[in-house]
């Protein structure tokens, strides 16, 4: 490709078996500050975190594939590739094309048990923290041994056709995980092959336990004014997470959606019920969080698996001004409800379906209703736990 550095020119193989991390790093050094490297169709083994800088476009072949290497162990910052300085940041980052696979089944590419080993392997297979104007797009993401992608720190941001698969399920496979101080982006057309993801299909974790090693060098923090169109999971666990316990999401629209689920649809709980939970029994009586200008519309949801959750809607967090309009059950399960709005004292607002209205206000008991709704509003007289 005219203008394109060409990986192999700097010594890479493409044939599975040769380490090609230095070849392709070689190239990513050469081509930052306004280059362009091309990754040819082949198999890419990398035995070390390749490291993309400001001004950088990757793009690869649909044929290309990189994997990481089981060769070696693991540690606390290795990835199959990460943005160079997440400490002082990097900007306009382009990463298009190929499979990026996490290589699960890799001896040396695995999980810890200790989830709190300060030097563990994070598990996620990209990562981007404190970039300003990234772009992720024709990607194809596989076999991740924990997040797929994982970010933090983002401005201005485009993550579009994004596709998850996986030989198998494995714990706390998030597709688009996201942590604290992420604002301004766009995110369209994900889609997920059946079984996937594992865990939440876009994470909006404004809060999290950071000495869980799958969030080591992430941060807690406001996640603001980013679009959703067009997510797509036959048979994913949860599809959103939206978890605010000390700070703030707002400014969140998202459209077009279809999500079969054996948890949650749409999963606001405040991380009260996770191995590392942000609430306890008992605590913040008065509501917790904050998730403020929530828009959804047209949004199809179905419970697949005889999941056994709360519901495919729970909502645990102070909500002002959130709204859901057009949604349709695409299953006749009937013990799960659509929507469980509870721990929310001060909650109130309106549903309308099949052009009737109920209204609603809480105090120490909760909301649910089974089936489709036209719209439902949904605030709070709570003013949350902000930090």
């Amino acid at each position: 490709m005219n203008h394109f550095l060409n990986v192999k020119d700097f010594g890479a193989f493409g044939d599975g078996i040769a380490d090609d991390a230095a070849a392709v790093q070689s190239a990513l050094d050469k081509a930052e500050n306004g280059g362009k490297v091309y990754i040819p169709a082949g198999d890419y083994r990398i035995g070390r975190t390749l490291y993309i800088g400001d001004g950088t476009t990757v793009y690869a072949d649909p044929e290309a594939r990189l994997f990481v290497c089981e060769k070696s162990p693991k540690k606390r910052g290795d990835f199959l590739l990460s943005n160079r300085d997440p400490l002082d940041g990097n900007r306009d980052i382009t990463l298009m094309g190929g499979t990026w696979d996490g290589n699960f089944d890799g001896k040396n590419n695995t999980k810890p048990s200790n989830l709190f080993d300060p030097n563990a392997f994070s598990g996620s297979t990209l990562n981007f923290v404190n970039v300003k104007n990234l772009t992720l797009q024709s990607l194809n993401m596989r076999n991740s041994v924990v997040y797929y992608i994982r970010m933090a720190k983002l401005d201005g941001f485009v993550i579009r056709d994004i596709r998850f698969s996986s030989d198998r399920r494995a714990f706390n496979q998030d597709g688009l995980h996201f942590g604290g101080e992420v604002r301004h982006g766009l995110i369209e057309n994900i889609t997920a092959a059946s079984g996937q993801t594992n865990d939440d299909m876009i994470a909006f974790n404004a809060d999290d336990s950071m000495v869980r090693l799958e969030n080591l060098d992430l941060c807690c923090g406001p996640i603001e004014d980013i679009t959703v169109r067009g997510v797509f999971a036959e048979n994913c666990y949860t599809g959103f997470r939206l978890l605010s316990v000390n700070s703030p999401i707002r400014n969140i629209t998202m459209e077009d959606i279809r999500i079969g689920c054996r948890h949650f649809a749409l999963n606001m709980d405040g991380a009260r019920y996770c191995r590392t939970p942000l609430i306890k029994p008992g605590e913040k009586p008065g509501g917790s969080g904050l998730i403020e200008n929530l828009t959804i519309d047209n949004i199809t949801v179905s419970s697949v698996e005889n999941a056994g959750e709360k519901a495919l809607i729970l909502a645990e967090t102070v909500l002002k001004n959130c709204r859901i309009t057009n949604l349709r059950r695409a299953d006749t399960d009937t013990r799960k409800p659509t929507l469980l709005i509870t721990n929310a004292p001060g909650s109130y607002g309106e549903l309308t379906a099949d052009g009737n209205t109920c209204t609603y206000r809480l105090d120490r008991d909760e909301f649910r209703w089974v089936g489709d709704f036209d719209s439902v509003t949904m605030n709070s007289t709570a003013e949350g736990t902000l930090d």
